[in-house]
């Protein structure tokens, strides 16, 4: 059974009766294995003796779409269509091209695929997720249909309805939910549906081969000029090959050597997370299998304790895409330094192609353009840095956000915005007073030097972007 505390629905309605499956709407939790949604879409379908449909649809109008999200998004659904027959569940794609295939739609009076399905079923169960354009999809779809809606929480180890209120400090949290890990850090034993039997779809699916997903990449009608990342491949078995080489050579060397980027020492495997490709359940589980006691202890400590804080935050805080979410003494500082000078104040095209003064900058922000990812201890330096290149906390927030949601596969996410406010104070405390920061704690590029081998990592990425 799933806890209650991953289900989001408000109040429970039962089942519509004379539903001919159970539908499992996926979004966030892309995976088969270690999905709490499926296996409560599962679970009720048994109960009901239907039989379960997977629908996952990706829209061309998303906020930042592009050829970067759509292969990845696209090589994952290679993973999962194989992953579900092996399992004997039916698993639909519907991919939406352009703005036009869904105004056809509407001219012939037809519902969108999901709605059409979403009749049909007997309940959906969905993915829950705080942020983004998940919120307001869930209620789209529940204003428009009769069939009950439910949205599970499969994003965090411990659900985030345990806690009752925004956790401002790691210090204050972090007892909490060492407190209630031991009851939901447990294996996962999938659940097996027990009526198999094949749902009609009334639109055309698609099972992209991994040859043919630059085409349909192209086909549609998104950013073409953000190109897939070289560093990641999306799907499953990508996250679980990347898993069992950090546990070999990463988590070994971690506590030491996770905040040096030119060492392999750490996970990389936000861009998974965020796309459920894996589950952060299945990640602590084999790490604690496999790590020394500190090593284990640092990586769960980065893991858990700073993304769920980072979950807690947005799933608490409605405000976190804005600067009223700072906490009010580090917005006061941040304020009162907008009259100091800056030191050089950049273009948001000459901070987007990597072209500043700071060579070490230039190199972090290439991270981002060429790989869609960028090394934690980078990320907090990148972000000083545009605290001090912009006229105000206002602009530099919009800046990281956009920079980091487009370019970033692990952007548009919980984890994404706890990172960008902690560049602003949040989740820490003040420090000595400097020109433009005030009190909220000031991190030097220059001082980088100190710490790793800068150039050798400028050398790695030395191409010219643009």
């Amino acid at each position: 059974m799933i806890d209650d505390l991953r289900i989001h629905h408000g109040k429970e309605p039962p089942p519509r009766s004379g539903g001919d499956f159970v539908l499992y709407w996926m979004q966030t939790t892309q995976c088969a294995q270690h999905n709490f949604a499926l296996q409560f879409a599962i679970e009720h379908a048994n109960r009901l003796r239907l039989p379960v449909l997977v629908y996952h649809g990706l829209r061309h109008d998303y906020p930042w779409a592009s050829d970067r999200i759509h292969s990845f998004i696209l090589e994952t659904v290679v993973d999962l269509y194989r992953d579900f027959e092996a399992r004997g569940i039916q698993y639909t794609f519907y991919l939406e091209r352009t703005g036009d295939d869904a105004k056809a739609r509407r001219e012939a009076g037809k519902p969108s695929p999901l709605v059409e399905l979403a009749n049909r079923a007997a309940l959906v169960v969905t993915d829950f997720f705080p942020t983004f354009i998940v919120p307001r999809q869930i209620k789209a779809l529940r204003s428009k249909v009769d069939t009950p809606v439910i949205a599970v929480d499969s994003c965090t180890v411990v659900p985030m309805k345990c806690f009752d209120r925004e956790h401002g400090s790691a210090v204050g949290f972090r007892p909490r939910l060492m407190e209630a890990l031991p009851k939901f850090l447990q294996p996962f034993e999938n659940l097996e549906p027990s009526v198999r039997r094949q749902v009609e779809v009334c639109f055309e699916a698609v099972r992209p081969a991994e040859e043919g997903i630059p085409a349909l990449v192209a086909s549609c009608d998104i950013d073409h000029t953000v190109p897939p990342a070289r560093a990641f491949r999306g799907g499953p078995s990508a996250a679980l090959r990347r898993l069992d080489h950090f546990v070999l050579t990463g988590l070994p060397r971690y506590a030491d050597e996770r905040g040096d980027p030119n060492e392999d020492a750490t996970s990389m495997l936000s861009p998974y997370l965020h796309f459920g490709n894996i589950s952060p359940h299945e990640v602590l589980l084999k790490a604690r299998e496999a790590g020394s006691a500190a090593q284990f202890d640092k990586f769960q400590d980065e893991l858990l304790t700073w993304r769920e804080i980072s979950y807690n935050f947005v799933f608490h805080n409605k405000r976190h895409r804005t600067v009223e979410a700072i906490p009010v003494w580090a917005r006061e500082e941040l304020r009162k330094g907008e009259a100091d000078p800056r030191p050089v104040l950049y273009t948001e095209e000459e901070l987007e192609l990597a072209q500043t003064g700071n060579e070490l900058w230039n190199a972090a922000q290439r991270a981002y353009l060429i790989d869609g990812w960028m090394h934690n201890s980078l990320r907090m330096l990148w972000g000083k840095a545009v605290l001090q290149w912009t006229p105000n906390a206002e602009e530099a927030l919009r800046l990281m956000e956009h920079f980091n949601n487009k370019y970033s596969l692990d952007g548009r996410d919980p984890n994404s915005y706890g990172g960008i406010h902690w560049i602003f104070g949040k989740f820490d405390r003040p420090f000595y007073r400097r020109p433009i920061y005030g009190t909220v704690r000031y991190q030097s590029l220059k001082a980088a030097e100190k710490k790793f081998d800068v150039a050798k990592y400028v050398r790695r990425y030395s191409a010219t972007v643009g």
